[in-house]
């Protein structure tokens, strides 16, 4: 097995690594906590019942070649009859997903909001700067007062930014500064090669039933019906037919009004195109991220954005399938 896990117990560490099967971790988009899951050999006869060292909690490290890549939790066991036991662990952002907290953020940059929140819930954090002006109050959870923030930024400026844990640190950093290039070889004595030269089993859908080709951005106040600001394209609303999407805002945030039209229209007027197919494994490919890909008979060419990345090792052999989403 080119990974190994390394189990941290009472502070000591153990290779479990001989003892695991179907080791499988991935990470999704919509869920910032990765997910790592395994098979533990197990048996009640009293000369191995000693290998029965996993609890609940303990933390669990990925390694490959002995570099670490990723630490979690153990959180799930299932026992399969008397001679295995299965796992599920996340990592770190598992407690920005399970913790709600009430805070209030009066007008500081959206980077330090952030980072205020992280360290309420003593999580590491390397934030990259974001100035949007945060002013709010949040009484929801942890995940998606960070989400709302950074929806803010998106509206305000037009960046993307993207969150991942690495190691034992949540990241935000811009969407664009996470193009990634991964090269794998067969063996120790063939030469590298990009993993997007060797795709299998891709499909691809293309869909217009979530564009909108007008934006309204209004005040949130009920009583009122006041419009702060209006972005539309003309040719796209010719040819699929009106498709309005409403955004609300406080009469605070109306100077930026124009922004946020104009933010949110570049954002959803355009076809969506989905992508799902498997390459060779790589410890980079992760949700979030972006590659290039060029592959012509079904069309996969262009830069996609990573929604999820499941990997899979079985036989020395690891394997990733990734769903994409085209953002050029």
């Amino acid at each position: 097995m080119g990974h190994e896990l390394v189990l941290i117990k009472s502070g000591k560490k153990y290779n479990i690594t001989e003892l695991v099967g179907n080791l499988s971790w991935g990470s999704n988009i919509d869920a910032v906590s990765e997910e790592l899951t395994f098979d533990y050999a197990y048996n009640d006869y009293e000369n191995i019942k000693k290998y029965d060292i996993i609890e609940l909690g303990d933390t669990v490290i990925l390694f490959n070649e002995g570099k670490a890549l990723h630490r979690y939790k153990i959180m799930d066991e299932s026992v399969n009859g008397r001679v295995s036991k299965s796992y599920t662990c996340y990592d770190y952002a598992f407690y920005l997903n399970s913790n709600k907290t009430i805070i209030q953020f009066k007008g500081i940059p959206a980077s330090d909001a952030i980072s205020k929140l992280c360290d309420k819930f003593n999580i590491k954090h390397n934030i990259s700067p974001m100035s949007t002006s945060i002013k709010q109050i949040y009484k929801e959870e942890v995940i998606n007062t960070i989400n709302d923030i950074m929806d803010q930024v998106k509206k305000e400026t037009g960046s993307k930014y993207r969150m991942e844990m690495v190691d034992d640190t949540l990241t935000i950093k811009k969407q664009t500064d996470l193009l990634i290039k991964p090269m794998v070889r067969n063996s120790s004595i063939t030469p590298l090669f990009p993993v997007t030269s060797a795709i299998s089993n891709p499909s691809k859908s293309t869909s217009v039933v979530e564009m909108k080709n007008k934006v309204i951005v209004a005040t949130s106040d009920d009583k009122s019906t006041k419009i702060f600001a209006e972005s539309s394209d003309t040719a796209n609303i010719k040819k699929y037919g009106l498709l309005t999407e409403i955004i609300t805002v406080d009469a605070k945030e109306a100077a930026q009004a124009r922004n946020i039209a104009k933010n949110t229209l570049a954002d959803l007027n355009k076809a969506v195109e989905d992508v799902s197919l498997d390459l060779l494994g790589h410890d980079d490919i992760k949700a979030g991220r972006l590659m290039d890909f060029n592959e012509p008979i079904t069309g996969v060419i262009g830069r996609y954005l990573i929604k999820s990345a499941a990997h899979s090792e079985a036989n020395g052999l690891h394997k990733v399938s990734v769903q994409l989403e085209k953002v050029s």
